[in-house]
């Protein structure tokens, strides 16, 4: 792969490609040499020697699984490319006598944790591997004034069964004031934060409201009188 980059670069140099895409080709073989994961949302080109009909390009899906002829959904997530071809080739010894597999990480995902509520800026915040609740919440530029901050609410995906997600309160005031961080969660990529609004008592509308009901219950008193 080194001897593929350095023709691409002399090719870049002499024909004046874009040098951007060979910082791209060196960035993901780097990530690759150095042990990169395979996490929910890449995209692997599967090629299994002699088979053509059965490589393919798919998309790692959120619960960390890809979808192959005749194994079904199998997890990659969290293995390096090397393990996950190991991986599938030893399942699919079930169908042939010495599969040969070969997985190519073709573009890894930027994934994101979705931050909404009172924070500053809401919306997605690059997902960055061991980021805890307060973490995210603080790229999210921190809570607003009338933030709840003993009520956030954490929306996590589960793994084991993709369908699940399972919403938890977390007491960040707790976490950041007393340093109780048994709930200050690592998140993972899909995960949702929300922070809830204080609630306030707006005393001009309690007042408003108080007014209406006495000059109701006047007026019904009033009328009662006349009547008799």
């Amino acid at each position: 792969m080194r001897r593929m980059i350095v023709l691409l670069s002399i090719f870049s140099f002499v024909f004046g490609s874009n040098v951007d895409l060979i910082n791209v080709l060196c960035t993901q073989t780097k990530k690759v040499e150095e042990g990169y994961t395979i996490e929910p949302g890449d995209v692997l080109e599967i090629v299994i020697l002699g088979e053509e009909e059965l490589s393919r390009t798919l998309m790692v899906m959120h619960n960390g699984t890809i979808s192959f002829p005749l194994i079904g959904e199998i997890k990659v997530s969290g293995l390096s490319t090397e393990d996950a071809a190991v991986l599938l080739a030893s399942a699919l010894k079930k169908y042939f006598t010495h599969p040969v597999v070969s997985i190519i990480l073709k573009s890894p995902t930027i994934p994101y944790v979705s931050v909404f509520g009172e924070v500053l800026r809401q919306g997605a915040v690059e997902y960055q591997r061991g980021l805890r609740v307060s973490d995210y919440i603080a790229l999210a530029g921190g809570p607003t004034p009338n933030a709840h901050l003993g009520r956030v609410r954490v929306a996590r995906l589960q793994p084991v069964e993709p369908a699940l997600m399972i919403v938890e309160t977390v007491d960040l005031g707790g976490i950041l004031d007393k340093g109780q961080m048994a709930k200050n969660y690592e998140l993972k990529s899909g995960d949702w934060v929300y922070v809830p609004k204080k609630f306030t008592l707006n005393w001009s509308v309690v007042l408003s409201t108080l007014t209406l009901a006495v000059t109701i219950l006047n007026l019904y008193v009033t009328y009662d009188r006349l009547s008799n």
